[in-house]
């Protein structure tokens, strides 16, 4: 194990992935600081860590019009209040950019998907995801596509490396699987659980999901879906659509804990993930874990881990009459099912190593220069 490194993580503190991440650098005993300007709001998720609030910082960060400037300034102070060795900042817009304005350095950078795949594809989302790039000592990427799309922005392939941090498929087997489940989310003990572990947000198409699960449910009257979700902004859009469409009985939204997770994963049949625009989701590496199988929209990175009748069923993306058909082809056939499962579990333990150990030595290789 190398010395204990001082890093700075500059990250939506919300999302899990950027969570994941601090506990692994933390748990080969470095010291792991967060600035951001989002927290997540679950029990336990924080404990332990060192956090600024970088709208805490100035009193210009409180304000839209001062914003912009203020947050780079934010991270500058911190990273020289607490004279860091390296900062990494996860999702290059903003935060990447935002750090890349502050001059920070040694500055690892991870583009996450969306970011570099879709908002940095126009303008001004490619001149500030080109400006984090310019800056960054280094990139960790996630996916084949995300790796090509980083290159397509001016950045070289040798100081990429790529590295799944935040998906812990190790921790999810189908052992963990429990009869309780059903009963807990309200449903018969013989349904059928087809699981979304999307959160609320116009790219997951969620609406795409019930729609289709609905043409599901009217074949297969046996047949759930578990929206496990920790929030966004189209959930009251999707909530009206359920009430819509009848299926309240049917549908159960839930936010499951980290420490719930492996146990609800391994109790549904099947993973539906039907998102725009994927980089390696850590969901559906734990439901490979889990020996799930998949339905998946074609996105970007999902035949990297999922070749269509490998494992899964990808259909297009937004089509519900295939998204139906592909569901209960898998729901009727637990022969398949089982076959897919067993391979995408060994497909995925075969391929996510240790990913504290990885970054530590990507962190040395950059302090070394």
């Amino acid at each position: 194990m190398a010395d204990r490194l001082r890093i700075l993580g500059v990250g939506d503190a919300k999302s899990l992935n950027f969570l994941r991440w601090a506990w692994k650098v933390s748990a080969r005993g470095h010291e792991v600081t967060l600035v951001s300007n989002r927290f997540s709001a679950h029990a336990g998720e924080l404990d332990g860590m060192t956090v600024f609030d970088l709208r805490r910082l100035s009193t210009a960060a409180r304000l839209p019009v001062l914003r912009r400037s203020a947050m780079p300034v934010g991270i500058g102070r911190v990273a020289e209040r607490l004279d860091v060795d390296l900062v990494h900042a996860h999702y290059l817009l903003p935060y990447g950019w935002w750090t890349a304005t502050a001059g920070t350095h040694p500055f690892v950078a991870s583009p996450w998907g969306t970011d570099i795949l879709v908002d940095a594809a126009k303008e001004p989302g490619r001149s500030r995801a080109r400006k984090a790039l310019d800056a960054a000592d280094a990139v960790v990427i996630n996916s084949e596509a995300n790796r090509a799309a980083t290159k397509a922005l001016g950045f070289p392939e040798e100081r990429m490396r790529k590295i799944i941090w935040y998906a812990e498929p190790e921790r999810f087997s189908p052992e963990h699987r429990g009869p309780a489940v059903l009963e807990e989310l309200g449903f018969p003990p013989d349904s059928r659980l087809v699981l979304s572990l999307r959160n609320f947000r116009p790219d997951t198409n969620l609406d795409v999901v019930v729609r289709g699960f609905a043409r599901v449910h009217a074949v297969e009257p046996g047949a759930r879906l578990l929206l496990a979700a920790r929030g966004g902004p189209t959930r009251e859009e999707v909530e009206a659509l359920i009430d819509e469409l009848g299926l309240r009985d049917a549908i159960a939204i839930q936010t499951v804990s980290h420490a719930q997770l492996p146990r609800v994963v391994a109790s549904a049949d099947v993973l539906v993930s039907m998102a725009s625009s994927d980089s390696t989701p850590a969901s559906l590496l734990e439901a490979m874990g889990s020996g799930l199988a998949v339905v998946c929209g074609a996105a970007a990175s999902i035949e990297e881990w999922i070749p269509d009748r490998k494992g899964g069923l990808i259909v297009p993306l937004h089509d519900e009459e295939a998204l139906a058909g592909a569901l209960l082809e898998l729901l009727g056939d637990p022969g398949l099912r089982a076959q897919y499962g067993e391979r995408n579990r060994r497909e995925v333990l075969s391929a996510v190593g240790d990913p504290g150990a990885r970054l530590e030595e990507l962190y040395l290789e950059v302090l070394a220069r």
